[in-house]
């Protein structure tokens, strides 16, 4: 769910320091000074913050300092990474510590070129405090860390509350039920506002995710009951996608467009006046707040509504690993101990917020996260669910996420009338069952 995201070639940084001098110099001299012959690569997703990327950046530099090595940063857009990632496996000229989704940590795991760092989990929170359960749970393994969490992100609901306001309502949706009914009202046309700003393009992530929380809060799931046995063709996921079919073609709640969406598709349309409801993380509230004050203060926040089995939230882990091709991996460690340290920490996680949620429990009592329309986003941690659902997340659930099976499953419900609920969930059942399958 990276929305804020565009295609980009990666920017590369060098945070290059110098060692101490060697020896004494004459007078008049400038001190001599040795280059450091070690050097530490980190890839990092870039932020849509600046502040962030800067932040990044210094503290690299600063480790470089303290440590004597040159340190040097990649920031590069998450649509690039996985290319890269790839090929760096494949030549074994891997980073000594990247960034990864949860899903990556779980799919490089199964290729079994990912370091253990159980150890460094431990120490991380023996210096700064436990780390949200929910967010370890995402990268273990066999009982076994394979990287550690950085920070999380929350979905939610914003919606306009003038909008709701004119149509005759005092309050957000609490189910997909008063959603879809709410959606329908405000839906105008001929003024080119569309009361649900759903997408679903072919590398939609939103979508991914937004899909499974209908799916899960009708008792349905893409995945396995027992990360073996597929359940995904049930009555519940039959019926969260005739929900979901029904608000596109039978109400006609979303803008005609939205069915090619790529992940920034639900962000303009809010931002344009066009949607008066999406769902995403923190980066439209963080934008809107600096860009355009008056939505700011117009916009609404809620949790995502219930389905029959209530609120479901899908959790998104963000994290740092070290691959088991590193060349420099007790350098690595330290390096990742360095980042996660919360007195730095806490400042970087602040400059995000709300999209980039902490890891530590402890730091969601500070005032920043206290605010009115922040404080949803860290609320929702502990109440996270992940691929894989009902059952634990495991690398197969993160290959169907990226596989984008979803979504290609609903485009094609959405534009063939006669693509039924049934046989489209049917189609999807077997492809995930190909998957899980697979040796």
């Amino acid at each position: 769910m990276k929305p804020w995201v565009t295609k980009a070639m990666a920017v590369t940084l060098m945070a290059s320091v110098a060692a101490g001098c060697s020896g004494g110099p004459s007078a008049g001299e400038a001190p001599k000074q040795e280059k450091p012959t070690q050097t530490l690569t980190f890839w990092m997703k870039k932020q849509l913050f600046e502040d962030q990327n800067k932040l990044i950046l210094e503290r690299a530099k600063q480790f470089g300092t303290e440590n004597q090595v040159n340190v040097n940063v990649e920031l590069i857009a998450y649509e690039d990474f996985y290319p890269k990632w790839s090929a760096a496996i494949e030549s074994k000229t891997t980073p000594d510590v990247s960034f990864f989704g949860y899903q990556e940590v779980g799919q490089f795991y199964a290729k079994g070129v990912l370091e253990d760092v159980s150890d460094l989990v431990k120490k991380v929170e023996s210096d700064n405090g436990e780390i949200h359960e929910s967010m370890k749970k995402a990268i273990s393994f066999q009982g076994k860390q394979y990287a550690v969490p950085f920070w999380t992100e929350s979905q939610v609901l914003y919606y306009r509350k003038d909008l709701l306001k004119n149509a005759g309502f005092d309050a957000p949706p609490k189910t997909w039920d008063e959603f879809r009914a709410m959606a329908k009202k405000l839906t105008d046309p001929g003024k080119g506002v569309y009361g649900a700003g759903l997408g679903y393009g072919k590398g939609n992530s939103d979508a991914e995710f937004l899909t499974r929380a209908i799916i899960w809060s009708y008792g349905g799931s893409l995945d396995t009951k027992d990360g073996k046995t597929v359940i995904v063709n049930s009555p519940e996921t039959i019926a969260a996608a005739k929900f979901i079919k029904e608000m596109f073609t039978v109400d006609k709640s979303t803008p005609p467009s939205s069915i090619g969406w790529d992940d920034s598709g639900n962000n303009k349309a809010y931002l344009s006046g066009q949607a008066a409801m999406i769902f995403n993380v923190g980066s439209v509230l963080g934008t809107i707040k600096k860009d355009n004050p008056e939505l700011y203060e117009n916009t609404g926040i809620a949790p995502i509504p219930a389905g029959p089995k209530g609120s479901v939230i899908p959790g998104i882990s963000n994290n740092l690993g070290i691959f088991k091709d590193s060349k420099n991996k007790d350098l690595a460690k330290k390096f990742v101990e360095y980042m996660v340290k919360e007195d730095w920490y806490k400042t970087w996680v602040e400059k995000g917020a709300p999209l980039t949620g902490p890891i530590y429990p402890e730091l969601a009592n500070e005032p920043v996260w206290q605010e009115e329309k922040n404080k949803g986003f860290v609320e929702s941690i502990k109440s996270f669910a992940f691929l894989g659902f009902p059952s634990e997340y495991n690398p197969k659930a993160g290959e169907v996420f990226n596989l984008r099976y979803v979504n290609d499953t609903f485009q094609k419900l959405l534009l063939d009338a006669n693509y039924t609920p049934e046989t489209a969930i049917k189609d999807l059942h077997a492809k995930i069952e190909e998957v899980y399958n697979k040796q």
